[in-house]
């Protein structure tokens, strides 16, 4: 019973209310367990008793009845039927019927609950099953896999039982928590590893889980379909009708999840018809094997509402059946079609309005990008288009923070593919080239950008040459110091965006001006471009209009005016909080650590300068190598911090913020006295960076309730509010759920409890 307590508390509370609960889940989470030790604590609310009957030997819906009058002891004499027994027995009485495993008799339990309920009004039910019984009476828990620690409890206690003296170390955590990780916290195959631990090392198992299946043989239990975690799914497998396997075997393709629209797209065919799709991933979300997960934010950005997903064994299960049918690899090409098109679509977006709504479309199916690049990279004759898929992601490598990660797969699709087409080759190469520059990486930049422009004109794209062109200029002007090396490059641009350019070009040129401009110390020429720039953006983009707010922070520190780079970059800090690039987070972090230092705030400082570095780690070098002159702002300035608290002072805050976390660091980069706001500058409401349901979580976290409680009241599962809690402390700079209580309570007092409260009604 490791980490259930608040799973049995919450049956407890449900059957003192209602009059039938039912546990659902997967074979294996534990639903009978739970159900077990619920009703053992109930026995002083039904006097009458609580009994336990188990179904999964029951063999005919017409036999349920019988098989419950059975085990209660009742004789099906006089010729009454057991029905007509059941409800004589149970008329009076005070009662707890525990009913497991009703998941292949669902019709038939569903009417013995309905004909018990309205018979014996002293009669409460619980029921354990892989699928509702849609009963009005019924309600519904969902029993979900333990935690990382929970796991991580229940096989060191297995494996001691297993293997006396078996204990985890600090060597070996590591290893269980790889173990608990592939077994989705599933307490049966958690169990059935542990017991391997009698003929095998710790490291040995690791290993053969990369075969789940085959690992977890036999074990000894009650439950013939427990014995092994093949057999466990096998009978959910059977519940299952031909065409749900079928979709079953398809959605193994996903990795991560997916929404209706995309499993329609990959996986309905002339066999799966595709108007009939839903109603059977309705039964397999019906029957514990699909997981489906609310979604409050709507349908965009080629999202269909709702996502959905399945457990990394249910999804291994489904893909040996897919192999098994030789489709494996056709699925697997409709998928990367499919990815691909989705990425193509987003492309536009990197300069574009709905830049911020595509770029978390994408990051949702960041798991679906990597296995479609994979496939593409590992099967024969497919790797041009993981070139062509690879450079279509921007907005997944740098708007979403992952340049580390776009610059390996890169590096790898290019490797891999040099017989791509032109024009998908020069696309790579140009974003290779900006994804080493963010890297610091700074020479191999430039000559990237510069190969990039020659296959953009082997591929007749004179306006993608130019940009990559102004770019790689821009690199020479504030890495190199030379001026000069801008003009040839703003003469081309200016020629195309007095020909109506796109939006990217009229950027990059003011980008490029501004860069001259610092080298020429034209600081407020330079402060003017870099306005023009953003201001050349459409409304709505944020990513490069946060690059441009950099600038300008840097510029005004340089120019001695920290008032206003803390203005510019607070202010580039919060739109960032649209996009969660943690590496641009980063730099603004630092940059306002140094704002800090001139305007003598040496502690805030000092934490600022830990959590930018603990932000960024390595991903970029660029402080240490770029411009303009931030060698000369860094330097000098950290000297000072250190100079003005001591060595030891200064080292003691700023590991305060290497351990901070991004989100606390950024409130606190946010923070600001009530004094130092000036009286007519608007308060801004932390209720309007939420979205209605998050605003409604936020209101009953404060009011002290659980995740789990939370789940219960608003009737969706504990792990969609373990998501909307997580949104709401990176939404509003928190590191806990008791800064929500304290930002709606004590802060701020109870008229803003009171008025967050009123806007979720």
């Amino acid at each position: 019973m490791i980490g259930r307590d608040a799973d049995v508390a919450t049956v407890r509370a449900l059957l003192a209310e209602a009059r039938m609960v039912t546990l659902l889940g997967p074979g294996g989470v534990g639903k009978t367990r739970v159900a077990i030790r619920a009703a053992a604590g109930l026995g002083a609310d039904f006097p009458d008793g609580v009994q336990l009957i188990e179904l999964s030997g029951v063999s005919g819906a017409a036999m349920v009845p019988h098989a419950v009058a059975a085990s209660l002891g009742l004789s099906e004499t006089d010729g009454r039927g057991p029905l007509d027994l059941l409800v004589e027995h149970f008329a009076e009485a005070r009662a707890l019927l525990v009913l497991d495993t009703c998941e292949h008799q669902v019709d038939a339990c569903a009417l013995l609950a309905e004909i018990l309920l309205s018979s014996c009004p002293g009669l409460k039910l619980l029921l354990t099953s892989r699928q509702a019984l849609d009963v009005p009476a019924e309600h519904v828990l969902s029993v979900q896999p333990l935690g990382l620690s929970a796991s991580v409890a229940l096989f060191a206690e297995r494996g001691a039982a297993s293997r006396p003296g078996f204990a985890i170390t600090v060597a070996t955590r590591p290893l269980v928590e790889s173990v608990c990780r592939r077994l989705d916290g599933m307490p049966l195959a958690l169990e059935l590893a542990a017991v391997q631990l009698r003929a095998l090392a710790l490291e040995q198992l690791e290993r053969r889980l990369a075969d789940r299946f085959r690992a977890l043989g036999r074990g000894r239990t009650v439950h013939p379909r427990h014995q092994t975690l093949r057999t466990a799914i096998d009978w959910s497998h059977g519940l299952c009708s031909p065409e749900e396997q079928e979709l079953w075997a398809r959605l193994s393709v996903f990795a991560g999840g997916f929404d209706l629209a995309t499993a329609e797209a990959v996986c309905a065919d002339g066999t799966l018809d595709p108007y009939d799709l839903v109603d059977h991933l309705i039964g397999l979300v019906d029957k514990s094997i699909v997981i489906r997960e609310e979604s409050d934010e709507g349908a965009g950005a080629g999202e269909s509402g709702d996502r959905y997903r399945m457990l990394d064994t249910l999804r291994e299960y489904g893909a040996e059946r897919l192999a098994a049918a030789g489709a494996a690899d056709e699925l697997a090409l409709r998928h990367r079609d499919h990815f691909l098109r989705l990425a193509l679509r987003s492309a536009p977006q990197f300069h574009g309005a709905r830049q911020v709504e595509w770029t978390h479309r994408l990051d949702r199916d960041s798991d679906n990008f990597r296995a479609a690049l994979e496939w593409s990279l590992t099967t024969p004759g497919e790797a041009a288009a993981a070139v062509r898929l690879c450079g279509a992601l921007d907005l997944l490598w740098f708007c979403a923070g992952r340049a580390n990660e776009g610059t390996t797969w890169s590096e790898r699709v290019a490797a891999a593919a040099p017989e791509a087409p032109v024009a998908d080759r020069a696309k790579l190469a140009d974003q290779f080239a900006r994804l080493r520059f963010l890297r610091g990486d700074i020479t191999i930049a430039a000559e990237l950008a510069r190969y990039a422009a020659v296959l953009y004109g082997d591929a007749n794209a004179p306006e993608d040459a130019a940009y990559i062109r102004a770019f790689a200029a821009e690199v020479v002007v504030r890495l190199v110091g030379d001026p000069s090396a801008a003009r040839e490059s703003e003469a081309e641009l200016g020629r195309l965006v007095n020909d109506g350019a796109d939006v990217r070009l009229r950027f990059r040129r003011h980008c490029l001006i501004a860069a001259r401009l610092e080298k020429e110390h034209d600081i407020e020429g330079a402060l003017a471009e870099h306005r023009r720039a953003a201001t050349a953006l459409p409304v709505g983009e944020v990513w490069w209009t946060v690059q441009c707010r950099l600038h300008v922070t840097k510029s005004e520190i340089s120019a001695g005016r920290p008032e206003v780079a803390l203005r510019e970059g607070r202010t580039a800090l919060r739109l960032l909080g649209r996009l969660g690039d943690r590496l641009t987070t980063g730099e603004v972090l630092m940059l306002l650590a140094l704002v800090s230092i001139d305007q003598e705030r040496f502690v805030d400082a000092a934490v600022l300068q830990g959590a930018a570095d603990a932000s960024r780690r390595t991903a970029t070098r660029l402080w240490e190598q770029a411009g303009p002159g931030m060698r000369e702002l860094y330097g000098p300035r950290r000297a000072r911090a250190e100079a003005a608290l001591g060595s030891d002072l200064y080292a003691r805050h700023y590991e305060e913020g290497r351990a901070l976390g991004l989100p606390a660091a950024v409130a606190r980069a946010l923070s600001r006295p009530p004094e130092e706001r000036a009286p007519t500058e608007p308060v801004e409401c932390p209720l309007d960076r939420l979205t209605r349901r998050e605003r409604e979580v936020a209101a009953l976290v404060h009011q002290g309730m659980s995740n789990r409680t939370v789940a219960e009241h608003l009737v969706i599962s504990k792990r969609t509010v373990d998501a909307h809690v997580e949104h709401i402390l990176a939404k509003l700079g928190f590191a806990s759920r008791s800064q929500i209580v304290a930002l709606l309570g004590d802060m701020k007092g109870e008229a803003v409890a009171a008025e967050f409260q009123d806007r979720t009604r």
